[in-house]
């Protein structure tokens, strides 16, 4: 009798050490998940990130201070295989950037090339930089019309690019802040080396991509009225389907611009945003979350866990997660550490907390891992940082290290309780 307590006592201890290393001091993740963190070369804020060939890679982004605004050109590469950081360069600095992957192929575009001050002129990009992690080697394209803010996702063979803001030279308008988005859409096929055009069916930029099967949706956005000064939260969907090239519309159970958008499954995952009408109030920002099941089209809705806006999403085996973000204007603290996790499977959230409460980090899965680096927060929104949290499903070798490990501190445990 006593032996078998003292083996429920040394299961009970062991599963402890267990689970506390798999929630590496954060409360709330899923059982089977271990946050680390780690850092860029430089801090950085509205960089892009993608995946391709086991690697993360995480691009431009720019830096408010000191000052002047420095925009990156530095590309942070993180290898799943070998578990090291590199680092390269894009051809052009620039922040605001589209990134996707199309197999071997990481690739980046358009972007924000010099900044806000109309003197200096806010200068669209229409580079695009393509990583081929085959040959480790890079290449140059152009998109059809220079933009930032744009949306990129990927179907099939081919890497879509679609709407974004545009401006011509300032100084051609009375009033220098007039904005003009963009309806165009470049589409890279992989199969033909060739780019092509399409068009949406409304010009907007803060537009929210993913993919579910054949279909890229790009959904919701801001869109401007005629002076192209005010901007509205748009509730159309623009679908491609890549099985017979075709496009179509559906809409959002509720007009949204600037979400964070992924797929699990059958379902695309639109979350957080501006909700109502003027973009520069955020006194709209929500908390709803609109989720398409292409198979049945139809929308439910859901909600995170604290309306946010700019966060990012990425998705981890069968779970969606929302990172990060903005609160509404009045919120203290402005800016949120939460991150949401939602399982698919059993419709349920958790929460947990990113190493620093920050907005206009990026994104993305390598592998068994979901990367949130990068963004900015602190007094004005001034400080940028170099952070990186990092979620991981371990492989079986690794919860064996981790049951070993647990052991081991029970055996020195009892060695010195004796």
């Amino acid at each position: 009798m006593r032996e078998n307590s003292n083996l429920a006592a040394m299961v009970t201890v062991i599963a402890g050490v267990i689970l506390m290393a798999i929630a590496s001091s954060v409360w709330a993740l899923p059982p089977d998940w271990v946050h680390t963190t780690a850092s860029l070369s430089t801090d950085r804020t509205s960089l892009a990130a993608t995946s391709a060939g086991g690697k993360a890679f995480f691009a431009g982004g720019l830096k408010f201070l000191p000052l002047p605004i420095t925009w990156s050109a530095t590309v942070d590469i993180y290898d799943t295989s070998s578990g090291t950081w590199s680092t390269d360069v894009l051809s052009q600095a620039r922040d605001a950037l589209a990134a996707t992957s199309l197999g071997n192929k990481a690739i980046f575009a358009g972007g924000r090339a010099y900044g806000f001050d109309p003197l200096a002129l806010d200068v669209k990009s229409a580079v695009v930089d393509i990583y081929n992690t085959s040959s480790d080697t890079w290449s140059t394209a152009t998109l059809s019309q220079a933009r930032s803010w744009l949306a990129a996702t990927t179907v099939d063979n081919k890497a879509i690019f679609a709407g974004g803001e545009w401006l011509s030279d300032p100084r051609d308008w009375p009033d220098p802040w007039k904005m003009i988005f963009s309806d165009v859409v470049d589409i890279y096929d992989a199969s033909t080396n060739t780019w092509s055009t399409a068009t949406l069916s409304q010009p907007r930029a803060g537009i929210a991509a993913t993919t579910v099967g054949s279909k890229a949706l790009f959904a919701g956005g801001s869109y401007t009225d005629e002076s192209f000064q005010k901007v509205y939260p748009s509730d159309i969907v623009d679908i491609y389907d890549a099985t017979n090239g075709m496009w179509s519309t559906t809409a959002l159970p509720v007009a949204c611009g600037s979400m964070a958008a992924t797929n699990v499954g059958n379902k695309a995952i639109f979350a957080g945003g501006i909700a109502e009408d003027d973009y520069y109030v955020y006194g709209a920002v929500t908390d709803l979350v609109q989720i398409y099941d292409v198979d049945t089209d139809t929308w439910s809705v859901s909600a995170l866990s604290e309306e946010r806006i700019s966060l990012p999403a990425t998705t981890l085996g069968n779970k969606a997660i929302f990172a990060g973000g903005r609160r509404p204007h009045l919120s203290s603290p402005k800016y949120s550490d939460v991150v949401d996790i939602y399982d698919v499977e059993s419709d349920t959230w958790t929460t947990t907390t990113l190493s620093q409460a920050r907005y206009n980090l990026a994104a993305t899965t390598a592998g068994d891992m979901a990367f949130f680096a990068g963004g900015q927060g602190g007094a004005g929104a001034l400080e940028t940082y170099s952070n990186v949290d990092i979620y991981q499903v371990p492989e079986p070798a690794t919860l064996g290290l981790l049951l070993l490990g647990g052991l081991a501190l029970l055996r020195n445990r009892r060695r010195t309780l004796s």
